[in-house]
């Protein structure tokens, strides 16, 4: 049956759209309300199919992603077909931007709705690999509307919304990493999502937590959203961004943006792709306030690896931010303000203490991968050793 939507920010009637509820297909985009409130990227270049296409994709990316351990469980639970099933069916909300839709023929407000403000279903208790993780997810939920392969689920704990990650590995060497991250950027004052490090009270199954960085003011747009307000063929990618921030008024993009490429490399971040940075902006007025807090930094440090691969790790990982590889992508920073030669051993302390905690690795790999984070250090030194010299820094 083909059923009519109404998609609003926050309470602002953006679009008109039909959709096939049998199969939650797109059938139409019937009208468009308020084209400056579009989602970001979406624009009306005069060819309706791409159109089209472009709206549908931004529709599925809303839903659960289908590569969880847990999604079939998820999905039997609702009696859904897919993950697009279900995150139509909890009307797209989601706890990172303002967007939301429903039946144009039923009376809802985002007020009433929303999960900045609003609380949302307790988990139900399961039996799982982790079940205070996985098994996370209600019908009135924002966990029907969270991206990618890790088990998470939303929580709130004194009125803040707490984000639960759990591990894709048996080494469950994921939230570690968040916590080693995020102890470098409070060493290093760099504005970052807070992670700490949890477990489990009936396994002891380690996880970590961090609060919401959107609120009921402000929402996170991610990277690719932001290129995709420009067509950017004949631009490299790291000067099309700082562009379109630096055009909508946020001046200082390049300091955030290039403190992020210096600690993906030291850490060997194989998943900075487009989604995992941003900016923030007001709900309310559309403002580009800043780029967003740096986050998710559990895929690094060799999370994937087995030990006897170990012989093979290298300085070089895959780069997904700005090109193929993270350090190449050293070309592009300035001398960070924040770095100092003489305390190049703090990294690697936090890296050696952290992991130390995690009883699932051995004392080998632990050694291996402080060897290579101090590789990747002395190559980053020596990347800025002649800014450094510019500037008349010293160590």
């Amino acid at each position: 049956m083909i059923v009519k939507y109404i998609l609003k920010h926050k309470e602002i009637p953006v679009m008109v759209f039909k959709m096939d509820d049998e199969n939650f297909k797109l059938f139409d985009i019937t009208e468009v309300l308020q084209e400056d409130r579009l989602p970001f990227g979406l624009k009306d270049r005069g060819n309706k199919t791409q159109y089209a296409i472009q709206f549908n994709n931004w529709l599925t990316g809303r839903g659960i992603s289908e590569s969880r351990r847990d999604f079939k469980n998820v999905k039997n639970r609702f009696h859904a077909k897919s993950s697009k099933e279900l995150m139509m069916k909890a009307y797209g909300l989601n706890l990172t931007d303002h967007y939301w839709f429903h039946h144009a023929k039923i009376d809802m407000t985002w007020k009433d709705r929303n999960y900045f403000d609003n609380l949302f279903d307790k988990v139900i208790p399961d039996k799982g690999i982790n079940p205070e993780i996985d098994e996370s997810v209600a019908r009135q939920s924002p966990n029907l509307c969270v991206d990618g392969s890790i088990e998470k689920r939303w929580i709130v704990r004194n009125g803040a919304r707490i984000l639960l990650k759990g591990s894709l590995y048996n080494r469950m060497q994921e939230p570690f990493n968040e916590a080693i991250v995020s102890q470098i950027l409070d060493e290093y004052g760099i504005d970052h999502v807070r992670y700490d490090l949890g477990r489990t009270k009936d396994k002891n199954i380690p996880y970590s937590e961090c609060e919401c960085m959107a609120t009921k003011d402000t929402e996170y747009i991610n990277a690719q959203y932001v290129m995709n307000t420009e067509e950017y063929y004949r631009k490299e990618q790291y000067v099309h961004f700082l562009e379109m921030c630096r055009n909508n008024g946020i001046k200082d993009a390049k300091t955030p943006i290039d403190e992020m490429i210096a600690l993906d490399f030291i850490m060997g971040n194989v998943d900075r792709h487009k989604g995992n940075f941003g900016i923030l902006r007001n709900a309310s007025t559309l403002e580009w306030l800043r780029i967003a807090p740096m986050f998710d930094n559990g895929n690094c440090l060799f999370y994937d690896s087995e030990n006897d691969e170990m012989e093979n790790w290298g300085i070089d990982t895959l780069g997904k931010s700005f090109g193929d590889s993270n350090r190449l992508n050293l070309q592009y920073i300035e001398y960070p303000e924040w770095y100092s030669n003489a305390d190049r051993n703090c990294i690697a302390n936090i890296v050696t203490e952290c992991l130390q905690k995690n009883e699932k690795l051995k004392s080998a790999r632990i050694d291996k991968i402080v060897s290579v984070v101090k590789d990747r250090i002395a190559v980053f030194e020596q990347s800025i050793a002649k800014k450094i010299k510019g500037k008349g820094r010293h160590s």
